[in-house]
């Protein structure tokens, strides 16, 4: 019976195993730093990110498919793709892919900025196989995003979009449901990244030099008051003053004075304008309470900081509630008042004033600005001088810092060598070799590095148009090495933060040196200049003056 059957549909043909499907090329990866790659084999040349295991690497490059143009664009989408073990398995095209993030499992997630003008962005997430789980169009740009380790929750924070419902969020996704699950403002800042508990459905908000604060998964934050307590000991303005938006805690001994406590740290920052701010707060909140005389004193050195901080009327209106009898007969102007705060001299010169905001000295002078028409004003009292503001003492310093300036130099700011900020170590100088370079110096030597300074814009720096020769010899043969030396040694101290707020003119007269700010009517001091003012002039005993520009 076998054998007739056999004979009709044939006999059985053994099973054969399948071959297995070849796995894709292995590609050459070449990094060339913790975000950049570049894959031959498929032309690429983009960004990158791996999964926390290692097993998966998401690169894009937000640059259209000729690979032309690159950031903002009209047309032409992006690219990305995703490598397992450096083998492509899938790929694809959005408008503009930025800020990848990939999972052990092989999710992945993408900020796109998309093309063309307008406050938008649409965040996207996909499985390992490059199927979409989710695309949010979103009503503001798209800042950071992060991706929890197995792939099941992401989020992303949108940027301020005014009008929108969008804006400034974080906005926390489920992507096993493909649905937001919560969204909040950013009471604690904005994040450099993010750390995820699954089972504890909890996110932490990571950020620089600050620590990390974490939330449920439903956008509540995990000690909230703990959390504030700690920022208000640090110092944090930001919520000193959503705290005291509660008019209640003002009459709570404990809360006041945890709060001064904070101003005070917040006092003591770096950033001059975060000074007077705290020393403002502190003001008003002093105010509040009753005590008024402690309330002027802190607004009086808020003013000296920065004289915009915004409470010049109400420490004038203070004052003479304080003290009647010590507000003089004659109103000061508010170049006297701040000129008295900033502990500098103060002085009127009258001026010719023309039309466009145009001045001079003298009925035949050219018009011009009203800090070359007050250099005129001083020149004709026998001062030598420029209205170069710091272009002249910073030019001075570079051209005194080198035995011997590179070409390579010639324009590369004084700050940025100062700071070591620069891009070869042979550009990295010590802040003491530059220093010590500006006590040995000579005319010879500055001429000769002046003479590269001045190369590329013919007869003056090319940053400095208003700077020549005869400044910089004349104000060197003034100061001398000494007292040069010491200017930049507090310059090195913080040369980004003193490159600017000098005065707008140096004077000179035989080996005196002085410093005048001008003030034409509708100018006003500004804490760049009080900083630089307190932080080299004064302390090295220079004559500050605040001349007050009137009409003739």
């Amino acid at each position: 019976m076998k054998g007739l059957l056999d004979r009709l549909f044939g006999a059985p043909k053994a099973e054969v195993a399948p071959e297995p499907m070849a796995l894709p090329e292995r590609l050459q990866v070449h990094e060339f730093s913790e975000r950049l790659i570049t894959i031959d084999a498929i032309d690429f040349v983009g960004q990158f990110a791996k999964s926390p295991n290692g097993q998966f690497r998401l690169i894009w490059s937000d640059r259209n498919p000729e690979g032309t143009i690159g950031g903002y664009r009209a047309k032409g989408h992006g690219r990305w793709a995703l490598l397992e073990h450096d083998r492509l398995i899938c790929e694809g095209r959005l408008e503009r892919p930025q800020d990848g993030k990939v999972a052990n499992d092989g999710t992945f997630i993408l900020n796109d900025w998309m093309l063309g003008e307008g406050l938008k962005g649409r965040f996207v997430a996909f499985r390992r196989d490059g199927t979409a789980i989710l695309a949010r169009d979103i009503a503001a740009n798209l800042m950071s995003n992060g991706l929890s380790n197995d792939g099941q929750f992401a989020i992303c924070q949108t940027a301020n979009a005014p009008s929108s419902a969008d804006s400034s969020l974080y906005m926390l996704f489920d992507l096993t449901t493909a649905a937001e699950i919560a969204r909040w403002e950013p009471e604690t800042g904005w994040a450099d990244g993010y750390e995820f508990d699954t089972v504890a459905r909890q996110v932490y908000l990571i950020r620089r030099d600050v620590e990390r604060v974490g939330y449920h998964f439903d956008g509540t934050m995990i000690d909230r008051e703990g959390w504030q307590a700690r920022r208000v000991a640090a110092g944090d303005l930001i919520v000193i003053r959503s705290l005291l938006a509660d008019a209640s805690q003002v009459r709570v001994a404990d809360f006041v004075a945890r709060i001064l406590a904070g101003l005070d740290r917040a006092a003591q920052d770096n950033d001059i304008h975060v000074r007077a701010r705290a020393l403002r707060v502190r003001g008003e909140l002093l105010e509040e309470t009753g005590d008024r005389a402690a309330a002027l004193i802190a607004y009086d050195q808020a003013l000296a900081l920065d004289p915009q901080v915004g409470v010049t009327r109400r420490a004038d209106k203070l004052r003479k509630a304080l003290s009647p009898g010590s507000v003089p007969d004659r109103k000061l102007s508010k170049f006297e008042r701040q000129a008295g705060r900033v502990g500098i001299a103060h002085e009127v010169i009258a001026l010719r004033c023309g039309e466009s905001k145009l001045w001079r000295h003298g009925p035949e002078d050219t018009w011009a600005s009203v800090e070359e028409a007050a250099l005129a004003h001083y020149v004709a009292q026998g001062w030598s001088g420029a209205a170069a503001e710091g272009g002249l003492m910073l030019t001075l310093i570079k051209a005194a810092s080198f035995a011997r300036l590179q070409p390579r130099n010639a324009d590369t700011y004084i700050e940025a060598l100062y700071a070591q900020n620069v891009a070869f170590d042979e550009d990295r100088f010590t802040r003491g070799a530059l220093i010590d370079a500006c006590g040995r110096a000579t005319t010879a030597r500055i001429n000769r590095n002046w003479a590269l300074i001045a190369a590329t814009a013919g007869e003056t720096p090319a940053f400095y148009p208003r700077v020549r020769w005869h400044h910089v010899s004349g104000l060197f043969d003034a100061l001398g090495t000494e007292r040069l030396a010491a200017i930049a040694r507090l310059f090195a101290d913080a040369p980004y933060d003193l490159r600017a707020g000098w005065p707008d003119l140096t004077l000179w007269r035989d080996r005196e040196v002085r410093f005048v700010e001008v003030k034409a009517p509708s100018d006003s001091m500004h804490a760049s200049q009080t900083r630089l003012i307190a932080t080299i002039l004064k302390p090295l005993g220079y004559q500050v003056t605040l001349a007050e520009a009137r009409p003739a």
